[in-house]
C-alpha cells in the first residue's frame, strides 16, 4: 500500500516548499491541492516523487464532494496531511469587503476542519497532521483582525484535536510562522486601504527554514512549531502580557493610529 502525503495550498509559498521538502523524505506519492492547475503542474515537474494534482477551491462544497469521493475510491494510506491553504487581508474592517472576510473564514477555518476530518479515517496509526497557522493567531491584531482570528481558531482546534487523537497515535502539529518571504503580501495588501498597514517588519524569514523546522517538529510530535527567535519571543510575550498592551504596541509600532486619524 502506498504511503501518501497530502498538501493543500501546494502551488505557492509555504505549501509549495512543503512539497519540495517532502520530495526527499520517501513518500510513495504526494497529493497536491490548490486553485491554480498550471502552478500545480509546475510543482509536479519540479519533484521526483509521483504527484497527483487537484485544482479544488476548498471554499466550495462541491469540491469536498469530489475529495471525499476520491478518498473512497483510492482508500489511500495517508501518513501526513498538511493544511496550508489560506490568505489574509490588511486594512480596516470597512476597507475589506464583507464577502472577502467571510471567504477568509471559509478557507482558513472551515476548509482546515473539513480537510482534516474527512481525511482522518484514512490516516494510519502513527500518522501526522500539520496545520499552518500564524504567530498572529496568538493575539488580536487590529487592521488584520479577521485573519488573526482565523489563525487563533487553527491554533486552538489543532491543540484540542491533538489531545483527542493521542489514543490513535496520530499527532497534530500547529505551525505558526512569523513574517515569511512568500506571495502572501500581494493579496494581503490588495484592498481599498489608502494606508499601508504594515511598514515595520521585525523579521522576514525564508520559507525553507520555516518548513524544515515544521517537519522536524512534526516528526517529534510537538504541538506547536515556531521558527526564529524573534517569532518565539513574540509568541511568549503573547502569553505573558495583556492583549491590551500588545495591541497598543502593535498600533504604535506601525503608527496606525496616526495614519487612520489623518484619513
Amino acid at each position: 500500500m502506498k504511503n501518501i502525503a497530502i498538501v493543500t495550498g501546494a502551488s505557492s509559498g509555504i505549501g509549495r516548499e512543503f512539497v519540495h521538502q517532502l520530495d526527499s523524505i520517501g513518500y510513495d506519492e504526494i497529493w497536491g491541492i490548490a486553485l491554480n492547475m498550471d502552478k500545480l503542474a509546475e510543482v509536479q515537474r519540479e519533484i521526483h516523487t509521483p504527484m497527483k494534482i487537484f485544482d479544488f477551491d476548498l471554499t466550495k462544497d462541491v469540491n469536498f464532494d469530489k475529495y471525499t469521493a476520491l478518498l473512497k475510491k483510492e482508500r489511500p494510506n495517508v501518513q501526513l496531511l498538511i493544511n496550508c491553504s489560506g490568505f489574509g487581508k490588511f486594512g480596516r474592517y470597512d476597507e475589506i469587503l464583507v464577502d472577502e472576510s467571510a471567504n477568509m473564514i471559509d478557507l482558513n477555518c472551515k476548509a482546515y476542519m473539513k480537510m482534516t476530518e474527512y481525511t482522518l479515517p484514512y490516516i494510519q496509526v502513527g500518522g501526522r497532521i500539520i496545520q499552518v497557522a500564524s504567530v498572529a493567531g496568538f493575539q488580536p491584531v487590529p487592521y488584520m483582525s479577521v485573519y488573526a482570528a482565523t489563525k487563533a481558531f487553527v491554533i486552538s482546534y489543532s491543540r484540542g484535536l491533538n489531545a483527542e487523537l493521542k489514543n490513535q497515535n496520530i499527532s497534530v502539529t500547529c505551525v505558526c510562522p512569523f513574517w515569511t518571504k512568500t506571495n502572501f503580501f500581494n493579496r494581503a495588501k490588495d484592498t481599498n486601504s489608502t494606508c499601508e498597514v504594515v511598514t515595520k517588519y521585525t523579521a522576514m524569514y525564508d520559507p525553507k527554514d520555516v518548513v524544515k523546522k515544521a517537519l522536524n517538529d512534526a516528526q517529534k510530535r510537538k504541538q506547536i512549531s515556531v521558527y526564529g527567535h524573534k517569532a518565539r519571543a513574540q509568541a511568549r510575550l503573547s502569553k505573558i502580557l495583556p492583549h491590551k498592551t500588545i495591541i497598543k504596541f502593535w498600533l504604535r509600532q506601525q503608527k496606525l493610529n496616526k495614519k487612520y486619524k489623518n484619513k
